[in-house]
């Protein structure tokens, strides 16, 4: 199996065990086939996990390490090209980009709002773009779901848009206190940010249906 095969497997691996930590032999074949099922196992990078009764396979330490992941998270009721530049900037920070999608709940707490598309949409249309290779949820526990987030995911980057100053400074907070070797960037303004933004966004529409 060459380096490119290998990150191959390794990405779906990652990407099949995130949130329940394991994996069947036919997932796992159905993403990358079986001949590179067998040449992961050979070569160490999954091996097999006993669950109950059923055959389950994780992976492993050494082929963790083959990928380099990073974790981008925000609201994205209103997606535009901000969240577009900023998501695909973070995906060029590594190889898997995860990308939390804060909940109505939260949303609510934070903004004092409810949002316009319902968590599960805007989770969906997240997934959607090309950069975002998974999107999930967050928890609606904001200081203790963003470190439970940062344990389920387990990056290696985590990025943050350049607005994203509170949700910085809680990270670090977990980061220094948990000992975590989680590096910390934060992405590039976007040049356009201040004609487009989800509250512009927001407020046009608005106006226009008035």
């Amino acid at each position: 199996m060459n380096d490119e095969e290998a990150k191959r497997a390794v990405r779906a691996a990652y990407l099949l065990q995130l949130g329940r930590g394991h994996f069947t032999e036919q997932e796992f074949s159905g993403k990358v086939g079986r001949l590179i099922f067998q040449d992961a196992l050979n070569e160490s990078l999954i091996a097999s996990k006993n669950v109950g009764a059923e055959h389950r396979y994780e992976l492993t330490s050494q082929g963790r390490s083959r990928v380099k992941v990073v974790l981008a998270g925000g609201v994205y009721d209103v997606l535009h090209l901000g969240h577009l530049a900023a998501l695909t900037e973070a995906k060029n920070l590594g190889d898997v980009l995860v990308a939390v999608v804060a909940t109505d709940a939260t949303v609510k707490l934070l903004k004092g709002r409810n949002p316009i598309f319902p968590e599960e949409d805007r989770r969906a249309l997240v997934e959607g773009l090309k950069p975002v290779d998974r999107a999930i949820l967050g928890y609606e526990d904001v200081g203790f779901g963003f470190e439970q987030i940062l344990s389920d995911v387990k990056q290696d980057v985590v990025a943050f848009g350049f607005d994203q100053e509170s949700l910085e400074k809680t990270v670090r907070r977990i980061i220094e206190r948990r000992k975590l070797s989680i590096q910390m960037v934060r992405l590039s303004r976007f040049e356009h940010e201040q004609y487009l933004n989800s509250t512009s966004v927001r407020q046009k529409l608005s106006e226009e249906m008035k």
